[in-house]
């Protein structure tokens, strides 16, 4: 796992430059003939295929399930979102990031994420350790006076089981945060920014890395839902906000393929 983990935030820093390139192109007053959906969309292309080509050069016998491209999930595959926070992107934010995780039997057990605007990378899993742009990182104690939790979203979730959840958490205290980026509220619950993140009907590829990330960081996390596209849901935080978190997920218990 140890080599896998250092191969995987090789071929993850050689993405983000890909990326980078793309988004400060986006950024540039003369974009040429390309609009910027379209550039977004070759990027992510583009994003996607050099990590599939590295990955593939390396562990030729592993399968690889990606948001582009597809996949079948298996005993053991690995999970990439080649962009995630597309409008992050597109509008010149930086709260966008590339993610690669590593699943076996369902349950995400590596990861990599780079945020390449904010020069940051978090890497790790329960058995390699935690690793923030290479350096051991340990999570911060929370904060107790500010109980804080973000929550994701997609097309997918109906918005009013969304504001039922939201409005449970200010009732108990609760400050709630979205950054509409799968990867940042997850990065962001490793960091200490956050308390937690959930979201309902994602995919495996948004959220396997930073799941992965999160155990890491010592923090309850929780799938529930199947590998199938859209119907991953996740919750990873403190003890505190999943004690209030299961309430809101009453949907069967996580499935591998």
């Amino acid at each position: 796992m140890e080599t896998r983990l250092k191969v995987a935030e090789r071929i993850a820093q050689e993405a983000s430059l890909l990326a980078l390139d793309y988004f400060r192109r986006l950024s540039e007053s003369e974009i040429g003939e390309k609009r910027p959906q379209d550039l977004f969309r070759e990027a992510n292309r583009e994003v996607e295929n050099l990590i599939r080509q590295r990955l593939e050069h390396h562990f030729p016998q592993d399968a690889i399930i990606g948001e582009k491209h597809g996949g079948e999930p298996c005993a053991s595959y690995w999970s990439v979102d080649p962009i995630d926070g597309t409008s992050h992107f597109l509008r010149g934010s930086s709260l966008w990031g590339i993610s690669v995780g590593y699943v076996i039997d369902g349950e995400p057990v590596m990861g990599v994420i780079v945020h390449p605007a904010l020069n940051l990378m978090l890497s790790g899993g329960k058995e390699t350790g935690l690793y923030l742009n290479g350096e051991p990182f340990q999570r911060p104690v929370d904060a107790e006076a500010l109980k804080t939790v973000a929550i994701g979203d997609s097309p997918s979730w109906d918005f009013t089981h969304q504001l039922c959840i939201e409005k449970a958490y200010r009732d108990d205290g609760w400050n709630v945060v979205r950054y509409r980026c799968t990867t940042v509220g997850l990065s962001f619950s490793v960091l200490g920014y956050v308390d937690g993140y959930q979201e309902c009907f994602s995919s495996m590829w948004d959220v396997s890395a930073g799941y992965a990330l999160c155990k890491a960081a010592g923090l309850d996390a929780h799938l529930a839902g199947s590998e199938e596209k859209s119907r991953t849901h996740v919750s990873v935080g403190t003890a505190e906000m999943n004690r209030l978190s299961a309430r809101f997920i009453p949907y069967p218990r996580f499935t591998p393929a």
